[in-house]
């Protein structure tokens, strides 16, 4: 598990400002990669989250482009302090990631010491597998059987779900089936909150989050 992974559902619409102190605690103005699902989107999310991140006291923010040539990817490590993954479709982030060859890259990042902070979709990419989210579309059955075709980059050792709070009850019902057919815990979180593990591998959270495992949901102790 990595203390240099934290999952969001919405920031940084939504901050905690125990993960904004993070990230100013890398760098006295630290390099910021941004990066999203598809390339299309850069025209009308990147000057959003440039405004959003200048208002949290983070000017420095760079684009980084999913194409395979793209000089800022490929000195991903060299030149940034820390990376962000956007919201959005996650398996269409999980197969550009592939495609690009940028999730190994990330993984590269984080091994060597860099901080990935990621929201919704994108915070998805960094567990072990992406197939809570396909439950919004398809059945529990369906999705366990094709769930071995949506791993993530693995950076922890657990699923992710996103914006508990605006998710119904029918909804949780199929989460709680597909937890007990799988291997690791799904951590659920609302907007405005953050997940980061410490080094001893526990999980610890700001804001409102739940455990999901086995079927039954716990919730998560916020921390101090």
């Amino acid at each position: 598990m990595s203390t240099n992974v934290i999952l969001t559902s919405d920031f940084p619409s939504n901050p905690p400002t125990s993960v904004v102190a993070r990230i100013r605690a890398v760098a006295q103005n630290p390099r910021v990669a941004w990066i999203a699902p598809a390339s299309v989107l850069r025209r009308v999310r990147y000057v959003a989250a440039q405004h959003a991140f200048r208002s949290l006291g983070l000017a420095n923010l760079e684009y980084v482009d999913l194409a395979p040539s793209s000089t800022a990817q490929r000195r991903l490590a060299s030149d940034f302090d820390v990376v962000y993954l956007s919201g959005g479709d996650p398996v269409l982030f999980r197969a550009n990631l592939a495609e690009s060859g940028l999730g190994s890259r990330i993984v590269d990042f984080v091994a060597d010491g860099g901080l990935v902070v990621a929201a919704s979709g994108g915070a998805m990419q960094l567990t072990q597998n992406l197939s809570v989210y396909r439950l919004l579309s398809s059945d529990v059955d369906h999705v366990v059987a094709a769930r071995h075709a949506y791993d993530g980059l693995a950076l922890v050792g657990v699923e992710f779900l996103p914006h508990l709070n605006r998710h119904t009850e029918a909804f949780m019902v199929k989460v709680r089936k597909y937890s007990e057919a799988v291997p690791h815990d799904i951590v659920a979180l609302e907007d405005g909150g953050a997940l980061w593990w410490n080094a001893e591998g526990g999980v610890s959270c700001a804001g409102h989050g739940a455990r999901v495992c086995r079927g039954v949901v716990s919730p998560m102790e916020a921390a101090a």
